[in-house]
């Protein structure tokens, strides 16, 4: 499965990039995440609960961020295990791109599904990745803009 997206978010790259990498921003604007925790500065691991259709799990992984060209482009590595619901795996490549006091968020998103969750209808599975990723891009745009709010401004 492939997602693809374009968020605009407000505020500087750089205080952009550091909120895609603070667990306690993640936890608060990603709606299906438990928990996470930063075991280094690029190794993370996670639990998050996934509802598809008739299918309830808790799937339980790590994520490997590769900083590329922080804060401008990454690369985030994912594994996930829900038991006898199935596996997940996946690669994202994350650009950043600043202009006017936003930044610009493209995202390219492999995934792949093994097990239960796998032989789900990929609409079914890509339509609640879909909106998923809308609740994240709604609150982790408010959580920026709140906390760019708080930053002094240069000039």
């Amino acid at each position: 499965m492939e997602l693809t997206g374009t968020h605009s978010v407000p505020g500087p790259r750089d205080r952009v990039f550091a909120a895609l990498c603070d667990p306690e921003i993640l936890l608060r604007c990603i709606p299906v995440l438990e928990e996470i925790d930063r075991v280094s500065p690029t190794d993370y691991v996670a639990r998050v609960r996934a509802t598809v259709g008739p299918l309830k799990a808790r799937f339980s992984g790590r994520l490997t961020l590769e900083p590329d060209d922080a804060p401008r482009r990454y690369r985030l590595h994912a594994q996930g295990n829900g038991g006898l619901a199935g596996a997940v795996k996946g690669v994202a490549l994350v650009t950043l791109d600043e202009a006017d006091g936003r930044t610009e968020l493209t995202y390219r998103l492999s995934v792949a599904l093994g097990g239960a969750v796998g032989r789900l209808a990929a609409p079914l599975v890509q339509g609640k990745a879909d909106r998923v990723l809308a609740a994240f891009f709604e609150r982790f745009a408010a959580e920026i803009a709140e906390t760019c709010g708080d930053m002094p401004q240069s000039g």
